[in-house]
């Protein structure tokens, strides 16, 4: 039975509604949220997602708006990616209890995102793109119910609806991976990671104000100073260039290149750390798992030739 939800009591709802006008159930994993929402009345509403979220229409049809855009009708099969902090307009008033308007909608912690295209770029970066282009998802995407079937948002909503145990966030995490992955492929960017377009001169000045310092976690106040810009537009121009937060975004160089040096070079994981800003080599290998999947040492090591044997194996075996 779908539990009721008061639209009034979301933290992430835009505008408050004044009556309850949805039926929702959610289901939760460590890094994301699966709800479904069933509507059988009449009404406008309004959201502003503070987590990137991908939404499928099961049944009925909506008029939606993002940002105050133009309209744009969302029928049966067709899925959408709307990024963190887009105002969404829903009208709902061909919804009635005869023919109610059904959605599922999967939201995802943006960092958790962010980690997802770090690791993606990391690939890119190994296998010839270099450090000058990355992957960025789509600003905001509807796709057609043809496209939309390659996500397999269904799948991934299935999971969640299982009876849970102790491998059910592994394998909610593995599937919204091969979600976001399909995502990219088809509806992604490729981006500059490390400069902007030179006519966009603020934004240019912040990332060149992150590139060169590496080795320290620069604030954003000081970021706001060189762009010359407001915080919320800082944020609002990386989402747009480069799909992630400016933390993100350093984040991301920060990983990059301590992955490029831990196969290209024998330098310690302690100096390492500390050279891109981390506060200590732990911090270094949590984030770095993360993203990754593998701490430091086992990165190295699968990269290391053959018979070679590096800093850290002679240390670890004395």
């Amino acid at each position: 039975m779908h539990m009721k939800a008061d639209l009034r009591l979301r933290p992430s709802a835009a505008r408050p509604v004044e009556r309850l006008v949805e039926y929702r159930k959610a289901h939760y994993a460590a890094r994301s949220e699966a709800a479904s929402y069933l509507t059988n009345t009449p009404a406008q509403v309004s959201f502003c997602f503070p987590n990137p979220i991908i939404c499928q229409l099961v049944s009925g049809h909506k008029v939606m708006r993002l940002d105050g855009g133009p309209a744009f009708g969302f029928g049966v099969g067709q899925a959408m990616f709307v990024p963190p902090g887009m105002t969404i307009d829903i009208d709902l008033s061909s919804a009635s209890a005869e023919a109610p308007i059904e959605c599922d909608c999967l939201e995802i912690e943006a960092d958790h995102m962010d980690n997802l295209l770090a690791r993606l770029n990391d690939r890119l970066a190994r296998t010839g793109h270099g450090l000058s282009t990355g992957f960025a998802l789509p600003e905001a995407v509807c796709m057609s119910p043809e496209d939309s079937r390659a996500l397999d948002l269904s799948g991934v909503m299935a999971l969640f609806r299982r009876q849970r145990d102790v491998f059910s966030d592994l394998k909610i995490d593995m599937r919204i991976e091969q979600l976001i992955l399909t995502l990219c492929q088809h509806h992604g960017r490729e981006v500059q990671v490390q400069r902007p377009d030179a006519d966009d001169s603020g934004l240019a000045e912040a990332v060149r104000r992150i590139t060169a310092n590496l080795d320290r976690q620069v604030p954003v106040d000081e970021l706001v100073a060189v762009a010359r810009m407001s915080e919320s537009t800082l944020h609002r121009q990386f989402r747009r260039q480069f799909g992630t937060t400016p933390a993100g975004f350093a984040r991301g160089l920060r990983l990059r290149e301590a992955s490029k040096a831990l196969r290209d070079t024998q330098e310690r994981i302690e100096q390492l750390a500390f050279r891109l800003g981390f506060a200590d080599a732990s911090h270094f290998s949590r984030e770095f798992r993360k993203t990754t999947g593998e701490s430091p040492a086992e990165y190295r090591k699968r990269f290391a030739p053959s018979g070679v044997r590096l800093d850290w194996q002679l240390r670890s075996s004395r």
